[in-house]
């Protein structure tokens, strides 16, 4: 039988997952970059992978950044959600790992799409 904190920590991670959590005083500003605009040139949709558009989207990087604006969001989540700044909770700390092990795993294939589209 799970203990109180499995429930509670399974909820967590659902809610960070989910994004269903109030901003927080730590959370990364989101502005909306000068790369949203129509005049701005865009790829097409299609050339982006979808296991490549699933990483980014949990990242929450458009996908029409260049590698430097989704290489800074990328730092700023896995600042926001690393394990050592929740040492006083092990639940908290317990969620915190999770997610950021998901951020590396994407960050992964993020980062190989980017090095195969630039050969």
């Amino acid at each position: 039988m799970p203990s109180l904190f499995d429930k509670l920590g399974d909820l967590l991670s659902e809610a960070l997952e989910t994004g269903n959590l109030p901003p927080s005083k730590e959370a990364p500003a989101c502005e909306e970059p000068s790369f949203f605009y129509e005049d701005a040139p865009h790829r097409h949709a299609s050339s982006v992978p979808e296991s490549v558009k699933a990483a980014l989207a949990f990242l929450a990087i458009p996908e029409t950044a260049s590698f430097d604006e989704a290489k800074k969001s990328y730092r700023e989540k896995l600042m926001y959600y690393h394990p050592d700044r929740r040492n006083d909770n092990p639940v908290l700390q317990k969620v915190a790992k999770e997610k950021t092990e998901r951020l590396l795993r994407e960050w992964a294939v993020i980062e190989n799409w980017y090095e195969q589209k630039k050969d």
